[in-house]
């Protein structure tokens, strides 16, 4: 009896273990039947599409809304932690902190270090923070030593710090003017005192080689303002069309139209207008803090202009001053001419003796003919009868000198530069002063209506 009733238990669990086994089996089966006999309905089946498709659409769209490409949100938290405890200033700083005004909404760029922003017709750059505290690589070559500043230094300390720096960039020359508008510059609330955060910003951006290049040449027409700081951050003014022409394109389309980048080009009038702001650049370039500079990266795409067609250098990364690029040149072992290259264009020789590049070299191109090579191809087509033959011959001139290097001495050299200059200058200012130019005017704001 014992035995019998021991044995309708132990088959009475294991029905129920076979039965809980298959549940899971039979629950895939009901939900096969559902999922298919739902699709025999042709409704059903469009219903069902359209819930996913606008589920994939809001996922899309809560990605494209919440991504941060250019890490805004690490970049403001450094930068108003560091403003918050006294470690860095600036003009945006207020703006960006305690109005929290969105400076950094619209990404249009980021690379390894830097990101871009765009916010009404400026453009915003700043350095990623750095997470692993090593050191930032400066425009002179060597690192960048966070204890040239200090707590408590003072305006004169500063200022023998920033001449020593500009001497190494720009040379042994008189640079007391660019001293004295650094210090001007780096005292962001003007009240006649550097705090520890106002000479740390400062001196952090000056190691940016872009913002050292725009703040030297601050005070010159060709190229863009820099309008607010905010410790490594800096903002300034965008070209309104960021290149000249793209000529170098490899479509189809070029191929069968080898002037089609002349389609979009300005009217006639305009175009002379930025082609004064070129020689200014070039009359800029030679002058500037009794040194030369050169554009180691030249191309049109460097150039643009605003929407008044007033000529702004657009991408200021590859100028360099003649010490600086000496000392660069000089420092490169080589082998071969070849190796003695910084940037695209600014070449020279190697010393096979010493495995070492020499300088600049007196044959090197002016960037005058380069730019000339510019108006060659921004001008100097369909041009009125009058102005045909004098301008054509005058920028041809002009690009000749750079086959004469080695004919004539650095004098000379300098001396026909001079000369193109003032006669490509004066034939386009004799012709544009005769047009009728209402776009140089700029709108002023209508005066309110007192009532």
């Amino acid at each position: 009896m014992m035995y019998s009733w021991s044995r309708r238990t132990t088959w009475s669990v294991r029905g129920v273990k076979m039965k809980i086994q298959h549940i899971p089996l039979q629950v895939c089966k009901a939900c096969i039947r559902c999922y298919t006999g739902m699709y025999e309905s042709e409704w059903t089946r469009i219903c069902v599409f359209f819930i996913t498709l606008c589920t994939l659409c809001c996922l899309l769209f809560g990605w494209v809304l919440f991504r941060d490409p250019c890490f805004e949100w690490d970049i403001r938290t450094s930068l108003c932690n560091d403003y918050e405890n006294g470690l860095i200033a600036g003009s945006l700083c207020y703006d960006l902190c305690a109005e929290e005004l969105s400076l950094l909404s619209n990404c249009i760029d980021q690379n390894s270090h830097i990101s871009v922003f765009k916010w009404e017709g400026n453009v915003i750059k700043a350095r990623l923070p750095e997470k692993d505290g090593t050191q930032s690589k400066s425009v002179s070559g060597t690192l960048f030593n966070r204890d040239s500043v200090w707590e408590g230094m003072t305006r004169n300390e500063f200022s023998n710090v920033i001449k020593k720096y500009f001497s190494h960039i720009l040379g042994n020359n008189d640079h007391s003017r660019l001293i004295e508008r650094a210090l001007s510059f780096a005292d962001f609330n003007k009240d006649g005192q550097l705090t520890y955060g106002e000479v740390n910003s400062f001196w952090q951006l000056l190691q940016i080689q872009e913002f050292q290049t725009l703040f030297i040449f601050q005070d010159k027409s060709v190229f863009p303002l820099l309008n607010g700081t905010c410790g490594n951050l800096y903002s300034h003014e965008a070209a309104y069309y960021p290149i000249l022409y793209n000529k170098n394109t490899s479509s189809y389309i070029d191929i069968a139209f080898p002037n089609r980048y002349r389609w979009n080009l300005p009217e006639f009038p305009k175009r002379l207008h930025i082609s004064l702001g070129l020689l200014e650049y070039v009359y800029t370039t030679m002058e500037t803090e009794n040194t030369k500079f050169y554009m180691c990266n030249f191309s049109p795409k460097n150039f643009g202009y605003t929407q008044y067609f007033e000529m702004k250098v657009s991408n200021v990364q590859g100028i360099v001053s003649e010490p600086f690029l000496n000392t660069t040149l000089q420092s490169i072992t080589c082998e071969t001419d070849v190796d003695c290259l910084y940037g695209d264009v600014c070449k020279s020789q190697c010393n096979s003796d010493l495995g070492r590049c020499f300088g600049v070299g007196a044959n090197y191109i002016p960037d005058l003919v380069k730019i000339c090579h510019i108006l060659q191809d921004y001008i100097v087509y369909n041009l009125p009868v009058k102005l045909k033959y004098t301008l054509s011959h005058i920028v041809a001139d002009c690009i000749r000198i750079g086959k004469k290097l080695r004919r004539k001495s650095p004098s000379m050299i300098l001396v026909d530069q001079n000369l193109a200059l003032d006669r490509l200058n004066q034939v386009l200012w004799n012709e544009l002063k005769y047009e009728e130019n209402k776009w140089l005017t700029k709108p002023t704001k209508k005066p309110a209506v007192v009532l």
